[in-house]
């Protein structure tokens, strides 16, 4: 594809984890992508050293002429790192295409009375200005939009990247992209449904940067939101390539799109998805026919989805609502009946209802988070007594102290899916140990959905869990499904565990699918 990066780092982090020890390793992962060219800074620059970790940057990039050194730096008022002007210019005289700061990891304020010399140094010298927030949990509201708003005002000639905006800024990212031409969005964590789409439609497509978070993010997820992306040819190659070489001047083979369809090669099954609003979330995706054309675009054949209404206040409400689609959706569409244990009266009669014939519900849906309750209390028992006598799957957003293992045991016939196993990152031993009682527990299952896209983590999950105990799930319309469906298709992992994540364990598990 000759796609270019503008979000990758290399070096080891004080934390451990997924890192690029020399840069072969970064190479090969960028050609396994198609990744022809990245802009690269040092993770001592950003952890620790700043000063030392660019110069090991240079001294590692020299030589590879598809990558392309980004220096950080901060504000030096206390005489602690080199004047603005000073060191701008040793940026330029070392060949830097891009300068990187971290204001929320480096404890200062975005304003211009903090930050306005060095942006005023940046801005004569057209040096673009990356301002990255970290990884973060999408629900986290951290970007301060009004500071980033007034230096981009106050510097018309500097360029601006925001990196790390996600679903949660939908509503703040693409307002100040149409009022500042002068800033510019990374998209490596940005993935609400159709966001491409919507962006380029709004004619923001100049403002918007290809990049990964590699090596700490699995890449794949975004390479597969990019390649689903129904967007002009024009616009993909200025996403993919043209304005990164336009900011920064890297060059890359010309990328070209590939359509959905032609890439199909596998039969897939979304065992997690949900219709209707959140507005936590905003997207005008909720509908069956918008639900059913994203589907189209990224190669999803089925889809198993609960109705949000349904999983807050009103869920006999959200229940109606998902039966509706269920019949709107043309044999695409099947549903779970979610089951609210603060009315658990209302529980059974409910089920005996909707899964009274070939109705299209094909499982149950237990939120015990949004709920307040916990998978082992009264609330759903007859519930999953209803489950386990008629074979039916559950999916479960857990509580948190939830006993897996007394319910397995206590309902045998039915089939328990832990939702989101890929927001383990595959290290942390609290997620181990969560995950690693499903190998061994029949009726016990997981599904890879997650708004973390951590590097490894499936490759972990199928050695924690194996491939046969695991499906695709999307959370869609939370995010989007090219995203999502890239995190197993486009992975490193086998095309036999491909297969079976994607669709063959969801057909032999859920047996009412038609």
């Amino acid at each position: 594809m000759g796609l270019v990066d503008v979000n990758v780092v290399l070096g080891r982090f004080a934390g451990g984890g997924a890192c690029f020890d020399d840069v072969g390793q970064l190479q090969g992962e960028l050609k396994r992508l198609g990744i022809g060219a990245a802009l690269v800074h040092h993770a001592v620059a950003a952890e620790a050293d700043i000063v030392a970790g660019n110069a090991l940057l240079n001294r590692l990039v020299a030589g590879h002429q598809n990558l392309y050194p980004c220096w950080v730096m901060a504000p030096s008022y206390a005489g602690d790192l080199p004047s603005p002007s000073d060191w701008v210019r040793q940026a330029r005289d070392a060949g830097v295409r891009a300068v990187r700061i971290f204001p929320r990891y480096h404890l200062y304020d975005l304003r211009e009375w903090c930050i306005g010399p060095l942006c005023s140094a940046l801005e004569e010298a057209s040096l673009p200005l990356m301002i990255e927030f970290g990884p973060r949990h999408w629900s986290e509201s951290i970007i301060p939009w009004d500071s980033i708003r007034e230096i981009a005002r106050e510097h018309p000639g500097l360029n601006i990247v925001i990196i790390g905006a996600t679903v949660g800024d939908v509503r703040a990212l693409p307002c100040l992209l149409a009022e500042l031409p002068n800033l510019n969005a990374e998209l490596h964590a940005f993935n609400p449904p159709d966001a491409l789409e919507q962006l380029v439609s709004a004619g923001l497509a100049k403002q918007l940067l290809f990049g990964t978070g590699l090596p700490r993010r699995a890449a794949e997820c975004v390479v597969g939101q990019m390649r689903a992306a129904q967007i002009g040819e024009h616009e993909f190659r200025a996403v993919a390539g043209d304005n990164a070489a336009r900011l920064f001047g890297m060059q890359s083979p010309p990328a070209s799109q590939t359509n959905a369809n032609e890439r199909r090669r596998f039969d897939v099954i979304d065992v997690h998805a949900h219709i209707g609003s959140w507005e936590r979330t905003t997207t005008p995706v909720k509908g069956p026919e918008a639900c059913i054309a994203s589907m189209d675009r990224c190669g999803v054949d089925r889809m198993i989805f609960s109705s949000f209404t349904a999983i807050h206040g009103e869920t006999r409400i959200g229940n109606v609502e998902t039966a509706e689609a269920i019949t709107a959706g043309r044999g695409r569409l099947f549903g779970y009946a979610v089951v609210n244990p603060n009315y658990p009266e209302e529980s059974l009669d409910d089920l005996t209802r909707l899964f009274a014939g070939d109705s299209g519900f094909v499982g149950l849906k237990l939120h015990c988070q949004l709920h307040g309750a916990q998978l082992h209390e009264p609330g759903y028992a007859e519930s999953l007594a209803f489950a386990s006598a008629h074979g039916l799957p559950v999916l479960v957003h857990g509580g948190g102290h939830d006993r897996w293992d007394d319910v397995a045991r206590r309902y045998p016939d039915a089939i328990f899916i832990m939702a989101h196993a890929c927001s383990w990152d595959g290290r942390n031993p609290v997620g181990r140990t969560l995950y690693e009682r499903v190998r061994h527990t029949p009726n016990l299952y997981v599904d890879v959905s997650g708004s973390a896209a951590h590097r490894g983590a499936l490759e972990a999950l199928i050695d924690l869990v194996g491939a046969e105990k695991i499906f695709y799930g999307s959370d869609f319309p939370m995010f989007d499904l090219g995203f999502e469906v890239g995190r197993v298709t486009l992975s490193s992992i086998s095309d036999r565990h491909k297969e079976l994540i994607l669709g063959v364990n969801a057909r032999r598990v859920f047996t009412r699918l038609r």
